[in-house]
């Protein structure tokens, strides 16, 4: 019954979760930190935590009302925990959230061999058809590691096999639910920079619950977005909407969006070198529909794959039954899932929905409870999911690394070289990043 036993995941994928937790709140700053850090996502309190640890004054400036950023774990809307941002500990043998997980006593599930249920309209794909899509699935692979080693920063697409029958399913795992966007938009030399994705262990708990815990005492203020960051004289000041706070050096570890949108002025501005790697390194979207069951588990298997046949990459493939949950979440991505999020929450409900109902039959509408859908789309503090270089633009990662004049420094997923795209490669370039600022300061 089961098609493919193998993870769509081999070389990206998913984000991963954090909780609604309160940390601290200020309407006012006393005293002068060391340093002061915008964001407090896993990078950001990655940095702070490791600069605490050596003794160094430090103040997090959050625009949000919570911790976490990208990472979001929601346990209100179906009374179950559900990973609204990263879901996974990507190549957890090196990630380093496994440790703290495991010592925490998380519940953690292998996911590489999850067994993927393949249709064909509303019936089971048959043994030459699911060879077709191994075929459409490994003649992709080849191709962009083909292209990647050999260092083209051209468009994915342009190396795609897209003669295969079965090429639009395999290029929706690899390049929207993935990379969280199209071929068309990201370069395979950035896709082959990444490292792979496996072991990819799953949290029962949730992903963003991990992240909250692991920032509960971290002096974070929140609610209190920094919109400008002044740097033309010694040090750096940052105004806030409730105070100006003054420090010798500002980590900056909000997402590529952010920066993009210049939702903070910079004075004076950010040099051309700084402005292009911005540029170069836009962000994808990766959305989910999670849909509640009422018990009925249509014979899908626990932490598996539902997927289909389609011919264009606007498809929403499904996680099924996660930890035996209720529920099955579906994935869409790159200018499909932009276009959902503007469309509205029903309007992508209703596509998973019909989606499901296409494969399992008519009656399958009268087993879903209900439905909710990701919005780091239109989320003025993210404006996307994760950010890739376009083609033409591998450079850019170098340059978003690079720190402004010893003060102003980068942090960040899309900092974090090969492990970019993934909540361990945030905390761990926020680590990094700490102790580049620990040695400056002396």
């Amino acid at each position: 019954m089961y098609a493919l036993t193998a993870a769509h995941l081999t070389r990206r994928a998913t984000l991963s979760g954090l909780a609604a937790t309160t940390v601290a709140s200020r309407s006012s700053f006393a005293g002068e930190p060391e340093v002061v850090i915008i964001g407090a996502g896993a990078c950001g309190l990655a940095a702070a935590r490791t600069l605490i640890d050596r003794g160094r004054s430090v103040v997090v400036l959050e625009a949000r009302n919570r911790i976490g950023g990208r990472a979001l774990t929601d346990t209100a809307t179906f009374s179950i925990p559900f990973d609204h941002g990263c879901s996974w500990l990507h190549t957890s043998n090196q990630n380093p959230w496994t440790p703290i997980a495991e010592d925490w006593g998380y519940t953690l599930h292998n996911h590489d061999n999850a067994d993927e249920v393949v249709h064909v309209g509303d019936r089971l794909a048959d043994d030459a058809e699911l060879a077709a899509f191994g075929q459409a699935w490994d003649g992709l692979d080849g191709a962009l590691a083909a292209a990647g080693r050999a260092g083209e920063d051209v468009s994915a697409a342009s190396v795609s096999p897209r003669t295969e029958p079965w090429i639009w399913v395999a290029e929706s795992w690899v390049g929207p639910m993935s990379m969280g966007k199209d071929l068309e938009d990201f370069s395979p030399k950035d896709w082959w920079s990444l490292a792979s994705t496996a072991p990819n262990l799953m949290i029962k708990e949730g992903f963003g619950t991990l992240v909250a815990r692991y920032g509960e005492g971290v002096p974070v203020s929140l609610a209190t977005p920094a919109r400008r960051v002044r740097w033309g004289g010694p040090g750096v000041t940052v105004e806030t909407d409730t105070g100006t706070l003054r420090a010798k050096v500002a980590i900056i570890t909000v997402p590529l969006g952010v920066l993009a949108a210049e939702s903070i002025a910079f004075d004076p501005p950010l040099p051309g070198w700084k402005r292009d790697a911005i540029a170069g390194l836009p962000m994808g979207l990766l959305a989910k529909a999670p849909l509640k069951l009422d018990g009925e588990t249509f014979g899908l298997p626990e932490n598996g794959w539902l997927s289909y046949l389609t011919q264009s990459t606007e498809a929403c493939y499904f996680l099924t039954r996660p930890f035996g949950f209720d529920l099955v979440i579906g994935f869409m991505g790159g200018r499909f899932a932009w276009d959902l999020t503007r469309a509205g929450d029903d309007v992508a409900i209703d596509f998973a929905k019909h989606a499901l109902r296409s494969m399992l039959g008519a009656d399958a509408d009268k087993h879903v409870q209900g439905g909710a859908f990701t919005g780091w789309g239109r989320d003025p503090w993210s404006h996307g999911a994760y950010a890739s270089a376009k083609p033409g633009s591998f450079d850019a990662r170098a340059g978003i690394r690079r720190a402004v004049d010893d003060r102003l420094f980068f942090a960040g997923e899309a900092c974090a070289g090969s492990f970019a795209e993934t909540c361990g490669g945030a905390m761990r370039n926020g680590v990094d990043v700490a102790k580049d600022v620990d040695r400056l300061l002396g």
